[in-house]
């Protein structure tokens, strides 16, 4: 299969070089970019995990905090007072 756009001659200099030595450099570079990639993997699994672990730990005291100030009657208007703000602020990006 020919293309008329392809210089003729570049196709013969790529069929005449000399094909470099299979295995040694593109082994060793598969090699790295598989390392690399891995080490991301293993960088982002354990931010993942130190995340979920700091959350589990954080969780039941926001939860006592969230549920005091609900008890609470000022805590209660300012809960309803936020809630109005967010939702302005929600309207106005939209």
């Amino acid at each position: 299969m020919t293309d008329d756009r392809l210089d003729p001659e570049l196709l013969r200099l790529f069929e005449e070089a000399p094909t470099p030595p299979e295995g040694t450099f593109v082994a060793a570079t598969i090699a790295r970019l598989e390392s690399a990639r891995r080490a991301r993997l293993v960088r982002r699994l354990i931010g993942t995990v130190i995340v979920m672990v700091l959350a589990a730990a954080i969780a039941p005291y926001v939860a006592q905090i969230t549920l005091t100030t609900l008890a609470s009657p000022i805590g209660y208007g300012c809960v309803c007072a936020a809630l109005i703000a967010w939702r302005i602020a929600r309207r106005q990006l939209t």
